[in-house]
């Protein structure tokens, strides 16, 4: 999508009750898992935010409504421009400690190696965890923006996102996580077999949808994730989109952030994946797991490079 296709899938998927409702009560839980302190704040704050974007596409979709609610719950909600309000602090910590944690304890168990190259790698925070729990770790990001203890990491700023200066197989594994839906599709088949050149494993983890039943096992444990699974295909993919949307431009506060929402089903990145060339060798179910702020439908793909 265009960043003007994008803006206008949001509104949208604003413009749908039951799309607005279920990622309204999806954040709702995320934030009645982490805001313990601050419970009845985050509540309204929620409340006012949903409120105030469904509002700004009545009576008909509209893209600069949406930009100007956006920017005044910045302003006046998150209190962006403050790190100390309590929303900025407890989020920083989310972001700094507990989400790379809890990515660490799942990563073991797929990733092959211990050479781990962290493919958009963001501020740095998964790859300083995951080099302090043995892993020799690299980097990489089209933008430099490592806190200090992930700065002691080797690190290649890319100028696009097929630009990975990493030599053939000089790493066993790349991690991708929710990182694929943000390149451009023209983009993206370049940048898996560029990886798949890097590393012999890639471990990716996109927010999914179109979930087979087969690998609806988590249903019975998240209450979340079966509601998902019950609206129409068109349905969760808006969902997607206003998760995405709301996470990073107005909780993260980065509206300028690349969002193509290139969203594909569980199907479609299997048949993509072996298209480009890859075995994909697991598929895990994630889904709208604990232990996340804002919760999504994840999905592992684990692939490997054939052998030769």
């Amino acid at each position: 999508m265009s960043a003007d296709q994008a803006k206008l899938a949001v509104c949208h998927a604003l413009r749908s009750p039951a799309v607005a409702g279920f990622v309204r009560a999806a954040v709702h839980a995320g934030y009645q898992e982490f805001f313990t302190d601050h419970l009845p704040a985050a509540h309204a704050l929620v409340e006012e935010a949903f409120d105030r974007l469904a509002a700004s596409q009545q009576p008909a979709p509209d893209p600069a409504g949406l930009t100007q609610v956006t920017q005044a719950l910045l302003r006046d909600s998150f209190h962006k421009a403050d790190g100390a309000f309590w929303f900025n602090a407890q989020y920083q910590r989310y972001k700094t400690v507990l989400k790379p944690e809890t990515d660490f304890q799942q990563l073991p168990a797929l990733i092959a190696g211990r050479r781990v190259l962290d493919y958009g790698c963001g501020s740095g925070y998964l790859a300083a965890r995951l080099a302090r729990g043995g892993y020799a770790v690299y980097t990489t990001d089209v933008l430099d923006y490592r806190y200090p203890e992930a700065r002691a990491l080797p690190f290649v700023q890319m100028a696009t996102p097929t630009d990975i200066g990493y030599p053939d197989d000089s790493v066993d594994t790349a991690l991708i996580q929710a990182v694929l839906h943000h390149i451009a599709p023209a983009e993206l088949e370049a940048v898996v077999r560029r990886l798949a050149r890097v590393a012999r494993r890639l471990v990716i983890k996109e927010d999914t949808y179109g979930v087979p039943a087969d690998l609806a096992g988590l249903q019975a444990q998240q209450p979340l994730l079966r509601t998902f699974l019950a609206l129409p295909a068109e349905a969760q993919f808006q969902a997607l989109v206003l998760i995405d949307y709301y996470a990073n431009a107005v909780a993260q506060g980065l509206p300028e952030m690349h969002m193509p929402f290139a969203f594909k089903t569980v199907g479609e990145w299997q048949n993509w994946l072996a298209a480009a060339g890859l075995n994909v060798v697991q598929t895990r179910l994630a889904g709208f797991e604990p232990g996340r702020l804002h919760k999504s439908c994840h999905v592992w793909f684990v692939c490997e490079r054939p052998a030769p």
